[in-house]
């Protein structure tokens, strides 16, 4: 998984953002227990504060990457950004045994084009409201209308937000202690 913003969030805000894990990777540990139908045992993250070095004052970082191993044996990575010069980039891949299924970067233009051997590429979306804009009013209208008993939702529940929230706890062990962390030591 990449996780890679456009723009560095303002200071005063990641000042009391609780740090890149409970901020912008606990999204990526969600995806990843919905993506398996699996639960995290182990973490491993390393990070430094490499854009925005002042942030190290407070204990955090802005490039992280991750390793985790999930319950039934199947290796996760993360690579995650607070920001990059190139737009905002965000990809999975899942590897199975017969072959792969990747969700790239989604340009404003359309896809990557191939001539030849030459990959022409239509550029990123340039920050996280631009590519989510669209989907993003049409899950606020489905909640609505949920809330107005039109449809049922099947929603994340609290588990699953306090299973996010143990994987974050744990990166954070892990990038203080420089060391693998069980999840289960967290809940």
């Amino acid at each position: 998984m990449v996780c890679r913003a456009s723009s560095m969030p303002p200071l005063d805000y990641l000042r009391s953002s609780g740090g890149q894990m409970r901020d912008q990777a606990i999204h990526f540990f969600d995806l990843l227990r919905f993506l398996t139908g699996d639960e995290v045992r182990t973490v491993a993250a390393m990070g430094a504060a490499l854009a925005l070095p002042d942030i190290a004052e407070f204990g955090d970082v802005d490039t992280s990457i991750l390793m985790m191993q999930m319950r039934g044996g199947a290796l996760a990575q993360l690579d995650n950004t607070r920001r990059t010069g190139h737009g905002y980039d965000e990809r999975i891949t899942l590897l199975g045994a017969e072959g792969a299924l990747e969700s790239g970067s989604q340009s404003p233009a359309g896809p990557t084009l191939w001539r030849g051997n030459q990959r022409i590429e239509p550029g990123l979306w340039p920050d996280w409201f631009s590519r989510v804009q669209g989907s993003y009013y049409q899950h606020l209208d489905a909640f609505i209308r949920s809330l107005n008993g039109e449809t049922v939702a099947d929603l994340p529940g609290l588990l699953d937000g306090l299973q996010a929230q143990a994987i974050a706890e744990a990166a954070v062990q892990s990038l203080q202690h420089g060391q693998f962390v069980a999840v289960d030591d967290c809940r």
